[in-house]
């Protein structure tokens, strides 16, 4: 992959005038709409606009294939542009929340499924578990988090161990907490 320096690319930036890189600005967001996904973030931070479009995108991956072989990459995608596009802390963390309880609800839907399938729904649960506590976000969260660690504990392959040791791990302490 090709890549340029920081310098480089300011030299570059430095030879065109303000009016100039607003041209270069709003011609990229026609060419990469990524790009105008990122500006939308950021001049509408509470907007749900852009999560909606990701989140269908994860909801796409377990609506259609009736047990086939699910695409992680494209649900882990989903997660990373969303995160990389946002600024919402919240909305982040729902991103990630929102994938583990579609994983829950698909395998208490269609029953038994493989283990990697539990691995990659345990990961980002983890991920999101950590990201929620890192940016203190546990009132906001603790309620569905609680739930989907519940809601799994009759699920295979060790998933609803899994489940409670990462509930534990990071938001025990809240169900601590409430009996103080």
């Amino acid at each position: 992959m090709l890549r340029l320096r920081n310098s480089t690319i300011k030299k570059h930036l430095d030879n065109h005038t303000r009016e100039e890189l607003k041209d270069e600005i709003l011609n990229l967001t026609k060419k990469f709409p990524i790009i105008q996904e990122y500006y939308f973030s950021v001049i509408f931070p509470d907007q749900g606009e852009v999560l909606e479009k990701y989140k269908k995108i994860i909801e796409k991956e377990f609506g259609h294939h009736n047990r086939q072989i699910l695409r992680y990459p494209i649900m882990k995608k989903a997660i990373k542009d969303f995160s990389n596009i946002s600024n919402n802390k919240e909305q982040i963390a729902e991103i990630m929340v929102f994938t583990v309880e579609c994983g829950v609800d698909f395998t208490l839907s269609f029953g038994d499924i493989d283990q990697k399938f539990y691995h990659t729904i345990a990961s980002i649960y983890e991920q999101a578990l950590k990201y929620i506590v890192d940016n203190q976000l546990e009132e906001k969260f603790v309620d569905r988090c609680n739930e989907l660690m519940q809601s799994s504990q009759d699920i295979g392959w060790g998933f609803g161990f899994d489940m409670m040791d990462l509930y534990s791990d990071y938001l025990g302490h809240m169900d601590q907490e409430d009996l103080e």
